[in-house]
């Protein structure tokens, strides 16, 4: 049985499905029939979201959730830019709660973030409990600690045959040096207290699985900044999550997924007084 059925009388033949998704549509003489499986839908309802006179059904689908798009939602782009100009990565936060129904908005908002081949893979590990997060941080600088050693051994190779280590290289275990003693005066350097950390994962491999969870993070955070929220990306846990075995552990991933973005949020402690310089953008025309 197809995925998707036609009401004929309804439909005007328009043809808007059949030139939007030819694999599943078909045109038999002056009709316009499908049939629609596994093979050829990837389940982005647009053919239901395109029909002008709903005349088609989407039986995989929650045909009450195509709610009518009316008039196009009125947003400056002026105004929009210096939203983005605005955003600043917040690691000071107040010591108050960020309700459950502020949360459902942000999982709302990953629910429609587009996603490679539609895949809709992107999962969500939200952590609210401070001594869940103080137990992850830890693991995150037990990884940076663990592989001190072979890091500066390597450093010292490379500098022993005559070479010059890599910046990064440099840097990351300058990183790691911080974080270990940031620990030890008491002060957490992965999360830095925050109230919520969020975990973008995904399956690994997939169509576009990196893509898709920072696309749905960063779609938190301009959601976040609507709601009065700061946000940082913390790629430190996301580079030990994926290879340090405790934290593998820790996390409880579904089998092949892989951390692939993390925010922490909150109510900020502190307020910018200005926007920030960047540098313009390397850009060639063709």
């Amino acid at each position: 049985m197809s995925w998707v059925e036609i009401d004929q009388e309804a439909c005007t033949n328009c043809r808007l499905c059949y030139n939007r998704c030819p694999r599943c549509f078909s045109r038999t003489g002056d009709r316009i029939t499908v049939a629609a499986d596994a093979l050829c839908c990837n389940l982005c309802g647009h053919c239901v979201a395109l029909c002008p006179t709903g005349a088609i059904t989407h039986h995989r689908m929650d045909m009450d959730n195509f709610p009518e798009i009316g008039p196009a939602a009125q947003i400056d782009t002026g105004e929009f830019l210096r939203m983005i100009r605005q955003r600043r990565s917040q690691r000071v936060f107040l010591k108050k709660p960020v309700p459950k129904e502020v949360l459902d908005t942000l999982v709302e908002a990953v629910r429609y973030c587009p996603t490679g081949s539609n895949v809709q893979g992107v999962g969500l590990v939200i952590l609210q409990n401070p001594d869940r997060i103080r137990t992850l941080s830890n693991l995150t600088v037990d990884f940076f600690e663990a592989g001190r050693g072979a890091m500066e051994a390597e450093i010292q190779k490379v500098r022993d045959q005559g070479g010059e280590p890599l910046a990064y290289a440099l840097r990351m275990l300058e990183i790691g040096k911080r974080a270990v003693e940031a620990r030890a005066a008491g002060i957490d350097p992965i999360f830095h207290r925050a109230p919520i950390v969020m975990i973008f994962h995904s399956v690994v491999p997939t169509s576009m699985p990196k893509d898709n969870c920072v696309i749905a993070a960063q779609t938190v955070v301009l959601t976040a900044m609507t709601l009065g929220l700061g946000t940082c990306y913390i790629g430190l846990f996301e580079m030990a999550a994926n290879i340090f075995p405790p934290l593998i552990r820790e996390l409880d991933l579904p089998p092949s997924h892989q951390v692939l973005s993390v925010l922490i949020l909150g109510w900020p402690k502190v307020k910018y007084q200005r926007v920030v310089d960047r540098l313009p953008v390397a850009v060639r025309w063709g």
